[in-house]
């Protein structure tokens, strides 16, 4: 469980030991498509999307659907398939929009956003577009810091490469689930209780309901996703927010068959523990320092905190501590953007956040 605005460890227990994730990895999977795709694109099945195992939408090659649609039927039924399907059509799209890279890509006709050609690719040149989106996928892993993942799939099925495997830490998880819930598009998806949509011909109707059984926005609990594979167990990870608090909940391996109820009462139990943080604000009140200008006994540089009002979840046995840089003199009056110093703040020793210190300075 952690503080989602800062990051911070709140509770854990084994966080750090990479384990398989199942289908929580649709989270990522969602959140890159939405960034490198759009609602409106018409997507279309491959036979090797169409060939992915339960749970499934049963999508046949060549079907066609709004990429939107495929979004409902990934994050509420965790549907294989579609997984596969968002991964390959994102990818293609990706494509049609870099021109520069489309090397020693040779099975794809045309750049024009068509991508019926799909339904007749063979598995190679599907998992050649998949793995084109895992690259994409692996790549916010990097820019969100999560710092012991790997993507191998789209829908989170157990998969190796080379000595590695398709994995994440809790910890990981839970930071990407902070990084999900900034984006409203992914908040109106994953909190959908029912959703109803065709394929693009209109005759094929699909109903997709979200399995996520405690999904509750209107007390706090605002997103989340489920998964199962015989090598990860039962997982789970999920968002809840208050007036005074977002926490993030990430679970993996929390029981095999048949306790697959363990990830309810798991998270239930970490949100009691978290409704014992309270907000608290650091620096809020202005600080000045008062720094001596060598050779010169008249001289001084003040440098000036403003109030930054910073919130931070405070539990009744945590410590707070600073700890001050500052030079104890300078040579001469500083440029008046020099950054002085910084301010480091430590809960339990542990470091949280640092603050540069600039010299909005009177000289005297």
């Amino acid at each position: 469980m952690i503080d989602a605005d800062t990051r911070r460890l709140l509770y854990g227990k084994s966080e750090n030991v990479p384990a398989a994730m199942a289908s929580t990895t649709k989270i990522m999977t969602l959140i890159t498509a939405l960034e490198y795709s759009k609602p409106d694109l018409i997507v279309t099945t491959s036979s090797y999307a169409a060939s992915m195992p339960d749970v499934k939408l049963d999508a046949v090659r060549g079907e066609q659907f709004l990429m939107k649609d495929m979004y409902y039927s990934l994050m509420l039924e965790s549907h294989n398939d579609s997984a596969v399907i968002i991964a390959e059509n994102t990818a293609f799209f990706y494509l049609c929009e870099h021109i520069e890279l489309r090397n020693n890509i040779n099975f794809i006709p045309d750049y024009n956003y068509d991508s019926s050609f799909i339904s007749d690719l063979s598995e190679e040149n599907s998992r050649t577009l998949v793995n084109i989106f895992i690259d994409l996928m692996n790549n916010n892993a990097d820019k969100f810091k999560l710092n012991d993942t790997l993507f191998i799939t789209p829908n989170g099925l157990d998969a190796e490469s080379g000595n590695n495997f398709h994995h994440t830490t809790a910890y990981d998880l839970a930071i990407l689930m902070s990084e999900c819930i900034k984006r409203t598009d992914f908040l109106d998806i994953t909190q959908c209780k029912s959703y109803v949509f065709t394929d693009i011909t209109a005759k094929h109707s699909y109903t997709v309901n979200n399995k996520n059984l405690i999904l509750d926005p209107d007390n706090g609990l605002i997103s989340g996703k489920t998964g199962f594979t015989s090598s990860a167990g039962y997982c789970y990870v999920c968002a809840y927010t208050d007036n005074e608090r977002t926490l993030c909940i990430a679970l993996l391996g929390c029981g095999w068959p048949p306790s697959r109820n363990y990830k309810w009462s798991d998270v239930r139990y970490l949100l009691a523990l978290g409704s014992k943080y309270k907000k608290t604000h650091l620096l809020s009140d202005k600080i000045s320092f008062y720094i001596p200008i060598n050779n010169d006994n008249e001289s001084f540089c003040r440098i000036d905190v403003p109030s930054y009002d910073i919130t931070i979840l405070i539990g009744e046995n945590d410590v707070i501590s600073y700890d001050i840089i500052i030079p104890e003199s300078l040579d001469k009056m500083p440029d008046i953007d020099f950054i002085c110093g910084y301010i480091s703040i430590y809960i339990n020793n542990e470091f949280v956040l640092s603050i540069s210190l600039d010299n909005f300075a009177d000289n005297h």
